[in-house]
């Protein structure tokens, strides 16, 4: 809450091709009348668009940005996929275990029929199902995804499918439409459970320790 995350130029790419993907819409967003980031007039612009909490994106981002979305779009099933529905659903929820507020918000709801997520990854190959399945475990996207399904569960009383559209940032774009298996799903929803349990233990207590760096070199 107090720190954020720091602002990154593959961040700001990737916010940018969500729009494009989805056809949505970011207040956010500001477009800067440069190609890259190397003059100091466009250092400038980005650093007053940070200042501002905005996301500056440049006109190469932009190009590089739309070719990422026109690789989506040529691919037949994400095609099919994202064809119907809405994007950036938010939904409310209380967890009924923990009385915790929780939040989600979908990339693009398929009503009564999925949850959709949308990734973009920075490398050739990242889309590939091995090499994207290591991304799921190391960033914890099935915890993400047992937190929507069973938000989207509590709000409406319907269990949807979550699915993700993997595309590269980097030429020829190569995608991927994929879902985590059922015990991937599993297993994120126990991490998900526990994370919510000592969130509500440690803020009904106030009790947020720094990290315990050890003395000794560690093993």
């Amino acid at each position: 809450r107090e720190h954020g995350r720091p602002a990154k130029d593959a961040y700001d790419l990737g916010t940018l091709a969500h729009v494009l993907i989805l056809g949505s819409h970011d207040d956010r967003l500001v477009i800067v009348d440069a190609y890259d980031w190397r003059t100091k007039a466009a250092q400038a612009a980005k650093a007053a668009a940070y200042a501002e909490g905005k996301v500056p994106v440049h006109r190469g981002d932009l190009r590089a940005a739309s070719r990422i979305a026109r690789a989506v779009r040529r691919h037949p099933l994400a095609r099919a996929v994202l064809a119907s529905g809405e994007p950036e659903v938010s939904f409310y929820w209380i967890d009924a275990q923990t009385g915790v507020t929780c939040r989600a918000r979908v990339d693009w709801l398929v009503p009564s029929k999925a949850l959709i997520d949308v990734k973009t990854v920075g490398r050739y190959g990242g889309a590939d199902p091995v090499k994207f399945g290591r991304d799921c475990a190391a960033y914890d996207y099935p915890m993400q995804a047992a937190h929507y399904i069973d938000g989207w569960e509590a709000v409406t009383g319907e269990r949807l499918p979550f699915v993700h559209v993997v595309v590269e940032t980097e030429p020829p774009h190569f995608v991927t439409v994929g879902q985590l298996p059922d015990h991937a799903i599993e297993a994120g929803r126990a991490k998900m459970r526990a994370a919510l349990t000592e969130y509500a233990e440690r803020e009904s207590a106030g009790d947020w320790p720094a990290f315990d760096h050890p003395n000794d070199i560690a093993d």
